[in-house]
């Protein structure tokens, strides 16, 4: 009697060309990738990923299509969070440089006034 395991499940006929499905679409978008923007990078990868994920679990179109879904909402949400970082990150540095010339001006306007 023989199991039945993921590996022979992707070697049957199905499992094959979810498989090669799969494949295809992790080479397009690594090469697509080239001239997608961040956002895209990461939505593109996070639907590669839920897509072979899906049709893994699932065994079907349908559990491939949900975790493509799945997966490209996680990338988006990754890349709003990692925008927000950065767009922290920056402000903090421009409220640093904004009270550095705040303080160099006051420090200049003094030695204007004790000077005169």
């Amino acid at each position: 009697m023989q199991t039945d395991t993921t590996f022979n499940r992707l070697l049957s006929r199905r499992g094959f060309s979810f498989l090669t499905a799969g494949a295809s679409i992790c080479l397009t978008i690594a090469l697509g990738a080239c001239t997608m923007n961040e956002t895209q990078q990461r939505m593109g990868s996070g639907a590669a990923i839920g897509a072979l994920g899906g049709a893994l679990l699932g065994g079907n179109r349908e559990g491939a299509l949900i975790g493509a879904a799945v997966g490209a909402a996680g990338g988006y949400i990754v890349d709003q969070r990692a925008k927000r970082s950065d767009s922290e990150t920056e402000n903090a540095q421009l409220r640093q440089e904004n009270e550095t010339l705040r303080l160099e001006a006051e420090n200049q306007r003094l030695r204007e006034q004790t000077g005169q």
